[in-house]
């Protein structure tokens, strides 16, 4: 047999080899195998996770967890069950099916169970971006038709509330008649949050020095922020990017407004600059990006709220329109940027806006 031949290939060669993350734990659930797919898979390192509770090295995952208890414990095979997979160092999650067994030794005497993690990104995407595409055109159409519709008789409604908190003898008459120009007023901004979600971007972009936007927008929301505090920290040596400068006020307020409102009785909001020089993206090549941070130290986003924040209409505000997050959103993609967020339940939100610097050769 020559070095080359197919039977001197190891155990060890083709669990590396797989595309797939394989993850083994023995009977006490403590980690006995993590394979290099497994470990680009989480992003965690496999010198960490080797001998540790599968609990400990998977925190966020508690349903993957779960399944391998389930098979260690009771048999229970689970074959391609799909399951969202939280990232260590990123944060975001990754759509993976997940894979089962039991391991036997030679003499038949339960050793483990092994979990086989395949990545689904590759698949998803596609059908989800052409039901994301059918869903955003159906919902400007809706929006638009929607506003179009309600404006009129909205506009008559507060006029005629005007007219009569006038001519009302009884001040309390006025106070209610008060209360509908106010609810006319707010239901009046939810449709035009409506048709700036729905209008195509008409941007007029040119060198804007981001600083002087983020200093406007704490300057006009400070004074009613009531005991919260703001920090920032600014890179000096930032250049300007390009963008409009109106839409990107717009992008700042809502978050900065999202920081404050998740601060109950004060708190600190900490806005902060830098530039990234090598900003990977995907088939573009690295390039060069500012980052600006708006930090809270208020409740945090629920796991479950965090994948949906940028869903049309959801909000978890009582008075929430939904739509402040999936403006931002919209406007930051239309500047060729790239927004994420990082938040914990009790000890606040991190929101990372990265936009491209103004190129000076063009």
């Amino acid at each position: 047999m020559t070095g080359n031949s197919p039977s001197q290939l190891s155990f060890e060669d083709i669990l590396e080899s797989l595309a797939e993350g394989v993850i083994a734990v023995g009977p006490d659930m403590r980690v006995s195998v993590f394979n290099q797919s497994a470990e680009k898979m989480t992003e965690l390192s496999r010198s960490l996770a080797l001998g540790r509770p599968l609990d400990a090295c998977l925190k966020r995952n508690t349903r993957i967890v779960e399944l391998l208890r389930e098979t260690m414990d009771k048999g229970r095979i689970f074959a391609e069950y799909e399951e969202k997979l939280w990232r260590r160092i990123t944060g975001d999650s990754l759509p993976v099916s997940v894979t089962t067994s039991l391991v036997f030794d030679p003499e038949g005497d339960l050793r483990g169970a092994v979990a086989l993690l395949k990545d689904l990104s590759g698949i998803r995407p596609l059908e989800a971006s052409a039901l994301r595409k059918e869903r955003l055109a159906y919902i400007g159409a809706f929006a638009a038709n929607l506003a179009h519709e309600i404006r009129n008789p909205l506009s008559g409604i507060r006029g005629a509330a005007q007219l009569l908190s006038r001519k009302a003898a009884d001040k309390s008459l006025a106070e209610y008649m008060n209360v509908i120009i106010k609810e006319a007023d707010r239901l009046n901004g939810i449709l035009n949050d409506m048709l700036d979600f729905s209008r195509p971007a008409r941007l007029v972009k040119k060198p804007v020095n981001i600083h002087q936007v983020l200093d406007s927008v704490v300057l006009l929301l400070g004074g009613g922020a009531g005991k919260t505090a703001f920090v920032k920290s600014y890179d000096p040596s930032i250049p300007e990017v390009a963008g409009d400068e109106s839409q990107l006020k717009q992008v700042f307020l809502n978050l900065v407004k999202n920081a404050i409102e998740a601060m109950t009785e004060g708190g600190i909001v900490s806005v902060s600059t830098r530039v990234i020089t090598e900003f990977h993206m995907g088939e573009g090549g690295p390039g060069r990006m500012v980052s600006i941070e708006v930090r809270d130290t208020g409740c945090g986003i629920r796991p479950e709220d965090l994948e949906n924040v940028f869903t049309p209409f959801f909000t978890t505000k009582p008075r929430g329109s939904g739509l402040g997050m999936a403006i931002t959103l919209k406007i930051i993609k239309e500047h060729g940027g790239h927004l994420k967020i990082d938040s914990e339940p009790g000890e606040g939100t991190s929101v990372l806006v990265y936009l491209p610097v103004e190129d000076r050769g063009a």
